[in-house]
């Protein structure tokens, strides 16, 4: 139930900004100082997302007109810990407050955001991700994450839990690139087998993913793959007594400059690098 509800927040969130997933960090360095670093993301020429890196390249901060993710790292570079900032207003039940907080130009900050929680992270002694915590503002309950590896070093399977439960467990496929091509969520009953919620499959292009330059921070996703994805297949599954399962099917088209990052997708969406 609590993955559900989660995943209901998810979708949510994305008809609300009308854009991607996932927070903006990844697993690698920035090497070369001709590699562009992502600084702003326009819909329809509206900025919508703007970012801020310290000097090492790694991003700081990532912030929408809604929503504010701050992030530290520890003497190893690596990321340490994540703040979360949003507005509760966007989601009352008062159609005339979420209607204002819709239309408000002031973007969220740390001093004007509710913080709506922070994450915490783990390395083992090579440096790969082995736990993630999310901490509720009000809540004592511990809500985190494990990670198990393939033969490749990649990561496999994040197992979710909610106290000392398991709740469900993510499984990531990758191609020869690295790109995650595959995940499967699944939904740990108190009873019973693990029942599978969604799947969601990944077609790429051979192009640089200008997401994958800022952090340094392996979960797989948009931060991690190397290239950019042209189309994503989404598959919610039902039960038999609710019917067939529920597909969704998404396409992207790009257009690159000389250096083979992207400077817009479908038509409206523009990237600004620095």
């Amino acid at each position: 139930m609590r993955i559900k509800t989660i995943t209901l927040c998810l979708l949510v969130t994305v008809m609300i900004l009308s854009c991607q997933k996932e927070e903006l960090l990844n697993d690698v360095n920035r090497v070369k100082s001709d590699v562009p670093l992502l600084s702003k993301v326009l819909v329809d020429n509206q900025l919508l997302y703007e970012y801020s890196y310290n000097d090492s390249s790694l991003i700081t901060e990532d912030k929408s007109k809604f929503d504010l993710t701050v992030h530290h790292y520890n003497g190893k570079g690596l990321l340490g810990s994540t703040k979360f900032y949003g507005i509760d207003d966007i989601l009352s039940n008062d159609a005339q407050i979420s209607q204002a907080a819709m239309n408000s130009k002031v973007w969220v900050t740390a001093e004007n955001g509710v913080k709506g929680g922070s994450m915490t992270y783990e390395y083992n002694e090579y440096g790969q991700l082995i736990k993630t915590t999310y901490l509720w503002p009000l809540s004592s309950i511990s809500e985190y994450s494990v990670f198990s590896y393939d033969a490749n070093n990649k990561i496999s399977r994040q197992t979710m839990y909610w106290g000392t439960l398991p709740t469900g467990y993510i499984n990531y496929s990758y191609d020869g690139k690295g790109n995650l091509i595959k995940e499967t969520l699944y939904n740990l009953p108190s009873v019973g087998a693990a029942e599978l919620i969604t799947t969601t499959q990944y077609d790429f292009d051979n192009e640089q993913n200008p997401y994958r330059l800022s952090g340094k921070m392996t979960i797989p996703g948009i931060n991690t793959n190397k290239n950019n994805i042209i189309k994503e297949t989404y598959t919610i599954h039902l039960t038999a007594a609710l019917g067939p399962d529920k597909v969704k099917i998404s396409s992207n088209t790009y257009v690159y400059n000389g250096l083979g990052y992207p400077v817009s997708k479908n038509g409206n969406v523009t990237y600004i690098y620095k």
